[in-house]
């Protein structure tokens, strides 16, 4: 599946809701994306709930904004709202220690 990214902005608040997989030339795609939300100021929510795939890139990106916003004391958040314990993305971030570090939500009721 290709990537899609979708962008909704409320309050000082940014969702990015990233569907598919981010591999390659998506994975530099994504990081763009997430460049032009953080300039813009406020919180993100990082939506991964669809995200078949997320490459070393696409992680590494995450990783490289969680700790950018934490330095501006802003909210970065990552929202897996699959319920499978299993799923690649939950494993991905269990795996990598990640799961330990970021702040990773299973629901946003705001946004």
């Amino acid at each position: 599946m290709a990537l899609d990214i979708k962008v909704r902005a409320k309050n000082m608040s940014t969702v990015l809701r990233v569907i598919g997989r981010v591999v390659g030339v998506d994975g530099e795609r994504f990081a763009k994306k997430l460049e032009s939300v953080s300039q813009k100021g406020g919180s993100i929510l990082v939506d991964l709930s669809e995200t078949d795939f997320l490459d070393s890139h696409g992680l590494g990106s995450i990783v490289y904004y969680f700790h950018t916003l934490q330095k501006e004391n802003r909210d970065f958040t990552i929202r897996n709202a699959n319920p499978d314990p299993n799923a690649y993305i939950t494993r991905l971030f269990e795996v990598t220690n990640l799961d330990k570090i970021l702040k990773i939500v299973k629901s946003s009721p705001d946004m």
